[in-house]
């Protein structure tokens, strides 16, 4: 387990194939060390998430791209300042400011093995 994020066991396993979990594959280093590129994560849709929270969203100037980042601040609005655990080599709420709680597809729960 690395920074909370623990491997997939067969209850997880289970939820995704009964279509209660997405699996997402991570491409970049932006979450690294916690994430690596080629991993692929495993996410509970929902949009009730807390700070610290590993979180697939909806990239906010890029319709069909879907972002992987660390909820680093929940702003008083209910917006979310999104960023990646490698700041080098990560686009986030430095770059595009806050993204809105609607675009959050999903928390990440576990890494998929």
């Amino acid at each position: 387990m690395v920074d909370g994020l623990r491997e997939a066991n067969w209850k997880d396993r289970l939820l995704y194939f009964l279509g209660r979990r997405l699996a997402f594959l991570i491409e970049g280093e932006s979450m690294w060390p916690t994430l690596d590129d080629g991993n692929t994560v495993l996410v509970k849709r929902t949009q009730t998430v807390g700070d610290g929270d590993i979180v697939l969203a909806n990239h906010p100037y890029k319709s069909s791209v879907k972002i992987v980042k660390r909820v680093a601040e929940i702003l008083p609005d209910g917006a979310l300042i999104l960023k990646g655990d490698n700041p080098v080599e990560s686009t986030d709420s430095r770059s595009f400011g806050s993204v809105s709680k609607g675009d959050v597809v999903g928390r990440v729960v576990c890494r998929l093995k």
